[in-house]
């Protein structure tokens, strides 16, 4: 039963109010029910407070699921650039600017060219931060004697490389990650005879290139999850961040870190170190976003595994198609079933969905009553960024306390969880077995996981031998 006791409406003449702004002439309506909506996101990254069910069916032969297209009205990403853009006009008291976030003259401080450059630099570097989201592509391959083989250059970070058979073959084989030292020490002639492929390397080939060991001996495919790039047009109408949405917050930080980081007139040290805190605060985050909790196939429950820990495990699982028994978490945004369906099936995910945004004033806000006063407290402390000085400073304890009670909300749920792990950590084992980055080391030796090699297998739910 929905929550029916505030209207969006209500809570922003609310705000308005506590900003001492009633008529809403320096926070006007709009700008106040931006505020109130990043709040109610970031209070469902911190918590994973809006947990629904929804269904999709299998397809035939097919493994991996995006969330993003399976459930779109649960996890659908809905933010665009001129979203973005828009928030950053108030921020930056462009106001008048604000009918169109497509094009505008700009100021003395800041162009429109400033503005966008800004979002698109920082929705990438999120995403090359992160990995946040993962997709599938099939590329075929041409054999021999080529052993690299070109990438798309939107690819920002290669997770996972199977390789695929011809046609008369119609297999699958997983390819381990490794770098030349190890495929040399494997097989000294990996280079010169030419086989089935067993690894990949991104260690020695120039970028955009990926190598595969041995070279391979016929035609294929090779399946690839990948973190791709995003190109942001503006001025041609708005582009989707592809990002959860609960995380698009990230973007407009890393903007605003960078536009008042600039030297000139628009330089402002003190707000921008602050944004830039923001920014890492969402990166972290993002690296424990809860989203999967519980799987079924046709009412039966599904074991949930990561997909690291299936490779390891069922090598070749892809190649098994049966009625599913596990629910394989491959990245926030996509699942894979083992085995692979070898029919239609009825899915179910339970998941933690985007924060249910109110279309107008008279909707009622999700939340209960005891959350309203930190979700004004932090909108109140958004509004006043604007303003700098003391009086943003004087709110720093409302963010404090929304961001403790939101967590504290995490974890009373978490407390319920005997046997299994909390909708976080479940969603995180992935990257934790497939490690994206060595801490601490540098230069081209020091690629991310321990000397090329991917986090051991076993470290989450251990999967059935398949």
């Amino acid at each position: 039963m929905p929550y029916s006791h505030t209207t969006f409406g209500q809570l922003k003449t609310e705000l308005s109010l506590r900003l001492y702004d009633a008529n809403k002439v320096f926070w006007v309506d709009q700008e106040l029910g931006l505020y109130i909506i990043e709040a109610l996101r970031t209070f469902g990254l911190c918590s994973g407070f809006w947990r629904e069910r929804g269904t999709f069916d299998t397809a035939p032969a097919a493994a991996f699921y995006d969330l993003r297209t399976a459930l779109p009205t649960l996890l659908e990403p809905t933010v665009t650039d001129q979203d973005i853009i828009l928030q950053l006009q108030y921020h930056l008291l462009e106001t008048k600017a604000t009918v169109s976030q497509s094009s505008w003259l700009g100021t003395e401080m800041f162009t429109f060219e400033d503005i966008w450059q800004g979002v698109q630099n920082r929705l990438n570097q999120f995403l090359a931060d992160t990995g946040i989201v993962v997709q599938r592509s099939l590329q075929p391959v041409i054999a021999p004697p080529e052993g690299r083989q070109p990438l798309d250059q939107s690819i920002i970070d290669v997770r996972r490389v199977v390789w695929i058979g011809a046609p008369y073959f119609s297999y699958f084989v997983w390819l381990a990650r490794e770098d030349e030292l190890g495929m040399t020490m494997y097989s000294q002639l990996w280079s010169v005879n030419s086989d089935i492929p067993i690894s990949w390397s991104i260690m020695a080939p120039p970028p955009l290139q990926l190598q595969l060991s041995p070279v391979p001996i016929t035609d294929g495919q090779v399946e690839l999850l990948t973190v791709n790039s995003v190109n942001l047009t503006p001025w041609a109408g708005p582009t989707v961040l592809g990002i959860p949405d609960a995380l698009s917050p990230a973007i407009k930080w890393g903007a605003l870190a960078d536009l008042m980081g600039n030297d000139g007139v628009s330089r402002d040290p003190v707000r921008a170190e602050y944004a830039e805190r923001r920014y890492r605060e969402y990166v972290e985050l993002a690296r424990m976003l809860p989203v999967v909790i519980h799987g079924e196939i046709n009412g039966v429950p599904l074991v949930t595994n990561a997909l690291k820990d299936l490779d390891h495990f069922a090598l070749n699982w892809e190649n098994a198609q049966a009625a599913p028994t596990d629910l394989i978490l491959a990245a926030p945004n996509v699942v894979a079933f083992y085995p692979v369906p070898d029919g239609i099936y009825s899915a179910t995910c339970d998941v933690v969905r985007n924060a249910p945004i109110p279309a107008s004033d008279g909707d009622y806000l999700q939340v209960g009553r005891e959350q309203l006063d930190m979700i004004l407290d932090y909108a109140e402390h958004l509004a006043l960024y604007k303003c700098a000085g003391t009086e943003w400073h004087a709110t720093d304890r409302n963010a404090e306390n929304f961001i403790r009670q939101s967590l504290s909300y995490n974890e009373r749920v978490a407390a319920s969880a005997r046997y299994a792990f909390t909708a976080r950590g479940q969603s995180a084992v992935e990257k934790t077995l497939r490690s994206r980055r060595r801490p601490g080391a540098t230069g081209v030796g020091a690629l991310e996981g321990n000397q090329g090699q991917e986090a051991a297998p076993g470290q989450g739910l251990g999967v059935r031998r398949g």
